[in-house]
C-alpha cells in the first residue's frame, strides 16, 4: 500500500505539472503551444473547446488530454486553464479544481476494466519562467487528490472507492529542449492520507483500509529523444529514452479490515521512514525500496492468538538487463529482512516451554552478476520466446552475502563463479564458502520438541558431515568448488 501511495503521489504531481506548460516563452500563447507539442511527442492529443485572450490572460476551455491504443484509452478533461502573463517574462497557470479522468483497458486476453477517476486540487499555482530552451515551472498547492468511485469489469459494476489526498505540496519542474527533452523535477508534500473501500460483487466480502504517510519527497529525471514512440517501449529505449527517480517518506501507518461472512481479518501497522527508487534505460532496469522500524499487528477470526511482528529494517533491490547484446550486462538482487521479531503469544503456540531461542531473525541475500541477453525484454515478439527458452546466458555470479539467522542457528556464505555456456547449459566454475553455527544444537531441540523424527535428524547430520567439516563448537564450514568439466568438490573431496 505504501508503494502504491508513493506512485500515486508522483503520478498526480506529474500530471498537474505536465498538464500546464512544458515549453515556456514570454507569452501565454507559447506556453499553451508548448504543452500541446510535448504531449504530441508522447503520442497523445490535446484539444480545446475554445481558446482566447481575456486581457493579459489566455483562457482555454474544455481542454482534453487523450491517448488511444488498441489496448485501451485514457482521457483527462480540464474545464478551464488560465495562463496569465505577469509582465516580467513569467506566466502564472491556474486551472479548474476538478479534473475528470476516464481510463479503459481492454487487453487481448483478460478482463476489460472501465474506471472513472477524478483529480482535484485546491489553490494550485504554477509559475513558468525561463526561455523556450530552458524552462522552469515552480508550483505550490495546499491540497491535491486522486479519487476513484467505482469501476466496471467486463461491464459489471465492482464497488470500489479510493481517495488519496496530498497536503502541503510544492516543487519544481525544469525542461531543457535541444534535440530532444531533458526533464528534471522535485516535489515535497507534508502528508498523504488515503482511504480504500471495496466489496466483492459476487459474495459477502468487504474490505476497508486507511492510513497516511508523512514527510514525502521525490526527485526524477528523464531524457526523451526527438521522434520516439512511447507506445513502442523497446524502440524508445534503444533510441535513448531514459528515466530515473527516487521517492521517500519519514513515517506512516495504516489500519485494514476484511470481512467475508463470519471470517474476519484486521491489521494495524506503523513504520519509520522509507524510500523507493527506479531507473530505466537501454542499459537496464532497476527498482527497489527500503523501510525501517515496521510494526504490524494482525488479528484473524480463524487464528486463536494475535500476530504481532516487528522488523528493524527491510530492503529489496532488483537490477535487470533489458537489451539484446553481445557483451555481458550486470544484474543483481538484494533481499534484506533484519531483526524480525514475533510476539511471545505466537511463539508459545509452537514452543510453549521456550526450548528455542527467541532472538530476532535476519535474512540477507545479496547477489550480483553478468548475463548476455539474447532478447529485448520490452519487444513483444522477443518476449513471446521467453516461455520456451531462457532470455539470456549467465556468465558470472557473485554471492556478496548470504545470511540466515534464526532460532539459535546462523548460516552465512559468500562466493564467486563464472559460467561456461558452450555445452548447452551453464556450467559453473568457481567456489562458495559456507559456515553453519548452531546447526546440531537446533536439530537436537527440534527432535526433543517432536518436530523432527530421529531418523530424519540422523539423515540431516550425515548430509552435513558429507559436505562440511567441524571447525569449532557446533560450527561447520564448507568450501564447495565447481571445476571445469562439471566436477564438484566439497572440502577437497570430489562429490561429482
Amino acid at each position: 500500500m505504501k508503494q502504491w501511495t508513493g506512485l500515486g503521489a508522483g503520478a498526480l504531481s506529474a500530471f498537474l505539472i505536465g498538464s500546464t506548460a512544458l515549453r515556456a516563452d514570454v507569452t501565454a500563447e507559447e506556453v499553451w503551444q508548448g504543452m500541446a507539442d510535448y504531449y504530441a511527442d508522447l503520442g497523445q492529443s490535446v484539444t480545446a473547446g475554445s481558446k482566447g485572450m481575456d486581457g493579459d490572460t489566455l483562457v482555454v476551455t474544455d481542454a482534453v488530454f487523450a491517448t488511444q491504443t488498441p489496448e485501451g484509452s485514457f482521457s483527462a478533461t480540464v474545464a478551464e486553464i488560465r495562463l496569465k502573463e505577469l509582465g516580467d517574462g513569467r506566466v502564472e497557470v491556474t486551472m479548474s479544481d476538478d479534473i475528470p479522468v476516464a481510463l479503459l483497458t481492454k487487453p487481448e486476453t483478460g478482463e476489460t476494466v472501465d474506471m472513472g477517476m477524478k483529480i482535484t486540487q485546491s489553490g494550485l499555482s504554477l509559475i513558468v519562467s525561463g526561455s523556450a530552451g530552458d524552462t522552469t515551472y515552480d508550483f505550490t498547492a495546499p491540497e491535491m487528490a486522486i479519487i476513484i468511485d467505482g469501476m466496471k469489469v467486463d461491464g459489471a459494476d465492482v464497488p470500489l472507492s479510493l481517495n488519496a489526498t496530498l497536503t502541503g505540496n510544492s516543487g519544481s519542474y525544469r525542461m531543457l529542449s535541444d534535440g530532444g527533452r531533458a526533464i528534471t523535477s522535485d516535489m515535497k508534500a507534508d502528508k498523504v492520507d488515503f482511504r480504500i473501500a471495496a466489496q466483492d460483487p459476487e459474495g459477502q466480502g468487504n474490505f476497508t483500509a486507511s492510513g497516511s504517510l508523512t514527510g514525502l519527497s521525490g526527485t526524477s529525471s528523464a531524457s526523451l529523444p526527438d521522434g520516439i514512440d512511447m507506445a513502442d517501449m523497446n524502440a524508445a529505449l534503444q533510441a535513448g529514452l531514459s528515466m530515473d527517480g527516487t521517492f521517500g517518506y519519514t513515517g506512516g501507518g495504516y489500519v485494514m479490515d476484511f470481512q467475508d461472512g463470519e471470517e474476519t481479518v484486521s491489521a494495524q501497522s506503523t513504520g519509520g521512514g522509507g524510500a523507493l527508487h527506479f531507473k530505466m534505460s537501454k542499459d537496464g532496469l532497476s527498482y527497489g525500496g527500503e523501510g525501517r522500524d515496521s510494526k504490524v499487528s494482525i488479528q484473524m477470526s480463524a487464528f486463536p492468538a494475535p500476530i504481532d511482528l516487528s522488523l528493524a529494517q527491510s530492503a529489496f533491490d532488483l537490477t535487470l538487463p533489458v537489451s539484446r547484446g553481445e557483451a555481458a550486462q550486470p544484474f543483481g538482487l538484494l533481499v534484506k529482512l533484519v531483526d524480525l521479531e514475533v510476539s511471545d503469544g505466537l511463539w508459545s503456540m509452537f514452543d510453549p516451554t521456550s526450548q528455542l531461542p527467541r532472538d530476532p531473525a535476519t535474512v540477507i541475500l545479496d547477489v550480483k552478476g553478468a548475463a548476455k541477453m539474447l532478447v529485448n525484454i520490452f519487444d513483444p515478439k522477443d518476449a513471446e520466446t521467453i516461455a520456451a527458452a531462457p532470455p539470456g546466458e549467465v556468465e558470472a555470479l557473485d554471492i556478496n552475502e548470504l545470511r540466515v539467522s534464526a532460532v539459535g542457528a546462523e548460516l552465512t556464505g559468500s562466493g564467486a563463479m563464472t559460467f561456461d555456456n558452450s555445452m548447452g547449459r551453464p556450467m559453473p566454475i568457481g567456489s562458495v564458502d559456507l559456515q553453519l553455527v548452531g546447526g546440531n544444537g537446533l536439530i537436537d531441540k527440534l527432535v526433543a520438541m517432536g518436530f523432527v523424527p530421529e531418523d530424519q535428524a540422523m539423515g540431516a547430520r550425515m548430509m552435513m558431515g558429507l559436505f562440511a567439516v567441524p571447525t569449532g563448537e557446533d560450527t561447520l564450514t564448507s568450501k564447495i568448488e565447481f571445476k571445469e568439466g562439471g566436477s564438484i568438490f566439497a572440502n577437497g573431496q570430489q562429490v561429482q
